[in-house]
């Protein structure tokens, strides 16, 4: 799986709005989080509609950054940019997608969402040089990420569900396409038996979470993601695939 990881090299200036589509979340709450954690600086992060409807026609932005796949939220705000000036790039995984005005960069592989986020985190790291951001360059160059991602694939329990940490939130999309409606959100109920999947720094809120799950008389299965909290839903995500692989050649 590792083979296909891809960094690419992208330009995105100081964006100060995020805006991400359907099946989006991963390369979106990456970049918004990289920025605000490596750069110290607070970014807008909002859906399309929110966007759309609430924030572009009120407030100027000078750099929004869009993460669309979808065509149809992609007309929907082909109006707004025209009409009202926005600068900006978009991102996508679907060819057909494009919004006269923007930049375009479009990315076609198997782990699209994936190599985005790990490009757009790169983007962030590159600019900084922090301990924090010197850590994650080196994790990017993939040299122990095999090794390290089957260790911890081992530590799943196949025939449980899995329920995300909070900091793990932005690979539910990915991780729910892969494994379908076994992927819980921390948020959801009527938990089943789960692996229950957290980071670090919100190591206390998954143990919790899990107890909560065992008093409910469910089998619960812990699993630490012990990766920098802004790779660990990317290094997750990618776990989904290789889930999805293993289960469906079983």
């Amino acid at each position: 799986m590792t083979r296909k990881l891809k960094v690419s090299v992208i330009s995105l200036g100081q964006p100060d709005v995020v805006v991400f589509g359907k099946d989006m979340e991963l390369p979106a709450y990456t970049l918004s989080r990289a920025i605000t954690s490596l750069e110290g600086r607070i970014i807008k992060i909002l859906n399309v509609y929110e966007f759309a409807f609430l924030d572009s026609p009120y407030v100027e932005s000078q750099n929004v950054v869009f993460l669309i796949n979808d065509e149809g939220e992609a007309n929907e705000l082909s109006g707004n940019v025209r009409s009202l000036g926005i600068n900006g790039s978009l991102f996508t995984c679907n060819d057909k997608v494009s919004i006269e005005g923007l930049k375009v960069s479009k990315f076609k592989d198997e782990l699209c969402e994936v190599n985005l986020s790990l490009s757009l985190l790169s983007y962030v790291v590159s600019g900084t040089s922090s301990p924090r951001s010197k850590r994650i360059s080196q994790e990017l160059d993939f040299s122990d990420l095999s090794e390290w991602l089957n260790s911890k694939v081992s530590e799943f329990q196949p025939s449980l569900d899995l329920v995300l940490s909070p900091v793990l939130f932005p690979s539910l999309g990915v991780a729910r396409r892969n494994l379908g409606k076994r992927v819980k959100g921390f948020y959801e109920n009527n938990f089943s038996d789960s692996n229950v999947v957290y980071t670090g720094v919100d190591q206390l809120v998954g143990k919790r979470l899990a107890n909560h799950v065992r008093v409910s008389g469910k089998r619960v299965k812990e699993i630490l993601m012990d990766s920098d909290p802004l790779t660990a839903p990317i290094y997750l995500s990618i776990i989904s695939y290789i889930l999805k692989s293993r289960i469906s050649g079983s």
